[in-house]
């Protein structure tokens, strides 16, 4: 869990600057992410006049599916994200604040002064996942006549003889049926 304590930052004036590095284990209760180790980053929590201002470098491992061959492939992500975390709690009193109209979807500082960044950074590396993992930049994929995975042990397979075999497209016996019809 990637969640710092502002308390002392929200006592100071604008402009008052925290960092902080983390090494955290983060939790996918919805296995959405597939975490293969911790999260590790560096978070830079800047005293802004509304609240605390977060910006945060990360990377991740992540264990995926490759697009050619569809065995494991590990992918290092990398990002970084900026967001501004509202007060709910008034430091001074605890009283509650009453949060500026359109606050509503902004982030905010829980009423323990702690600000909490795992969401944020589970939508930001889910972003930022590759649309075509590869287990490998060379990996040649999976055959297209057994289905194994191509590679020097595969072995090689003797031509099938097409003498009378199904068209590879849908439209071929269409196309075959007009011209006929044309020759009529």
């Amino acid at each position: 869990m990637v969640c710092f304590n502002v308390s002392q930052l929200l006592l100071m004036g604008p402009g008052a600057v925290r960092e902080f590095d983390f090494l955290e284990d983060f939790p996918d209760p919805a296995h959405e992410l597939h975490l293969e180790g911790p999260i590790e980053g560096h978070a830079r929590l800047t005293r802004t006049r509304e609240g605390i201002f977060a910006h945060s470098d990360y990377h991740a491992s992540v264990k995926l599916e490759c697009a050619r061959c569809l065995e494991e492939a590990i992918e290092e992500v990398e990002g970084e994200l900026d967001e501004e975390f509202l007060p709910t709690t008034d430091i001074h009193t605890g009283l509650p604040i009453k949060l500026p109209a359109g606050a509503d979807d902004e982030p905010l500082i829980d009423e323990h002064h702690e600000i909490d960044l795992d969401e944020i950074l589970r939508q930001n590396i889910l972003t930022n996942l590759p649309l075509q993992p590869l287990c490998e930049a060379a990996c040649a994929g999976l055959c297209a006549t057994c289905g194994e995975r191509l590679g020097p042990r595969h072995p090689d397979h003797p031509e099938v003889q097409e003498e009378e075999a199904a068209p590879k497209s849908p439209f071929a016996q269409l196309a075959v049926l007009l011209h006929a019809d044309e020759e009529r």
